[in-house]
């Protein structure tokens, strides 16, 4: 008990701290602008973990050392063990940055193809609503992928630490225990998040046998106009963009819902896992799905490179 509130109150204490010293930043103008804001906002957050651990990790060294001198007073009440695990679980805890390194190279090694994007047509030329739509996209594209991306890493940051504290636990507590299956699954979900990009485009190429997800259209003009289709194409490529946000998203969100499989939660299934997975990815990459769609049925009306 006395351990959990010393973990509450540093938590917060460094929260507190790192608020109170936060940047000020200007008044946004554009929605693009308040989602930079709002990476910019959170991009303390790793700090604040990596503070957290390393002081996690002073505490599991302080109470292991206690742990092996109750195992020589009394080897029937405490095992051994105790004491052992939490001095691993406080090197672990220092060496995180090292760990996060570890989990990346185990999943992904040294050669993975982060996802990628072929690329769009210019929207000079529109007008009306369709010049609304591809210059809100424009502006909210690369802010709202890079916020995605904080927030995975310091996801993945969390579920390390988390992964880390299990490891102290006793084998009672089942899937939640230092082997149980849920502990596994949430240092893999941690080292999915912490390669991101690289998952995405592992994900793409196990599916369509390509990382770079196909944004760029061309309409035949057997359906429509040349210079209909110039008007038609950004608009098309700027909904496939936003998809491929959900996309990412759902992505995401994929690894949470197997970690809570994995601990045993009445509210996750694996076959809820993988729809967000594979369903995440093939909404990152839906121009290809489209081009094998309708090369299945052998129609080609639109295509995407």
């Amino acid at each position: 008990m006395a351990i959990r509130y010393l973990k509450n109150i540093s938590g917060l204490s460094l929260a507190v701290l790192l608020a109170s010293t936060a940047p000020a930043f200007a008044t946004v103008s554009t929605a693009g602008a308040m989602l930079t804001q709002m990476t910019q906002s959170i991009s303390n957050m790793p700090n604040l973990f990596s503070a957290a651990a390393y002081l996690l990790g002073l505490l599991f060294a302080l109470t292991g050392v206690f742990k092996f001198k109750a195992h020589v007073e009394d080897s029937r009440s405490t095992p051994l063990n105790a004491g052992v695990k939490r001095f691993l679980a406080a090197g672990m805890l220092f060496a995180a940055p090292f760990m996060s390194t570890a989990l990346q190279g185990t999943l992904v090694g040294t050669g993975g193809t982060a996802i990628s994007q072929s690329g769009v047509h210019s929207n000079a030329g529109l007008q009306g609503m369709d010049l609304m739509i591809t210059q809100f996209i424009g502006n909210i594209a690369q802010p709202a992928t890079n916020l995605l991306i904080a927030f995975a890493y310091i996801s993945a940051i969390a579920l390390l630490v988390v992964g880390i504290v299990r490891l102290t636990k006793t084998e009672q507590e089942g899937p939640r225990g230092p082997a149980g299956l849920g502990t596994i699954m949430t240092f893999l979900a941690s080292g999915a998040l912490f390669s991101f990009g690289d998952m995405a485009g592992i994900f793409s190429n196990s599916l369509f046998g390509t990382s770079t997800a196909a944004t760029y259209a061309t309409i035949s003009t057997s359906v429509i106009t040349a210079s209909d289709a110039a008007q038609v194409e950004p608009v098309i490529e700027s909904m496939m963009i936003f998809i491929m946000i959900v996309g990412f998203i759902a992505f995401v969100r994929g690894w949470f819902v197997l970690k809570a499989f994995a601990d045993g939660s009445s509210q996750a299934s694996l076959a809820q896992a993988l729809t967000f997975l594979i369903g995440g990815t093939m909404a990152i990459n839906l121009g290809q799905l489209i081009n094998l769609l309708e090369k299945t049925v052998n129609v080609s009306g639109i295509t995407f490179s």
